[in-house]
C-alpha cells in the first residue's frame, strides 16, 4: 500500500520514477482502488500531487470522495480497460474504461498525470468523463 493514513503526508520516495512512466503509476492505483476504499485511498492520496490533493483535505476526503456516485465505481471493480496514453512534455493523459463488480455498471474516467521535478509521476486529476457537464 502507498501513502500513509490520516493527515500524514505521501512518502515523496514512493512516487513512481520518470523512466517508469505514467503506466506503472496508474496500474499501482488502479490495483489499490480494486482492493478496497480505504487502500484505495491511500493510494489515490499517495499518487496525487499537492496541489490535486487540495479539494480533499487529507486521507479521509480521498475516501469519501471514493464513496461517491462520481468516483465511486472504481472500488472493488471487475476490470479496467486503459487507452494509450497522449503525452505532451512531462505531462499525459489517457481514458480509463471501469467494469463494476460481476459486469455491472462501470463508467469511463480522464486521468491526466505529469512527471515531478524530481523525476517522479503523480497525477494531477482524475474525473468522470461519461457525464453530460452542460
Amino acid at each position: 500500500m502507498r501513502g500513509g493514513a490520516g493527515n500524514a503526508p505521501a512518502d515523496p520516495r514512493r512516487a513512481v520514477p520518470k523512466d517508469a512512466g505514467p503506466d506503472a503509476l496508474l496500474a499501482e492505483l488502479l490495483a489499490a482502488l480494486r482492493s478496497g476504499s480505504g487502500t484505495g485511498a491511500a493510494a489515490l492520496w499517495a499518487a496525487l500531487t499537492p496541489r490535486a490533493r487540495e479539494p480533499l483535505g487529507d486521507v479521509d476526503g480521498a475516501r469519501r470522495a471514493l464513496g461517491n456516485e462520481l468516483l465511486g465505481p472504481l472500488v472493488g471493480h471487475e476490470r479496467t480497460d486503459v487507452a494509450p496514453w497522449e503525452h505532451r512534455g512531462d505531462a499525459a493523459r489517457t481514458h480509463v474504461r471501469v467494469v463494476g463488480p460481476a459486469g455491472g455498471p462501470g463508467a469511463l474516467f480522464l486521468v491526466s498525470a505529469r512527471c515531478d521535478a524530481d523525476g517522479a509521476w503523480r497525477l494531477t486529476g482524475l474525473r468522470r468523463d461519461d457525464l453530460p457537464w452542460g
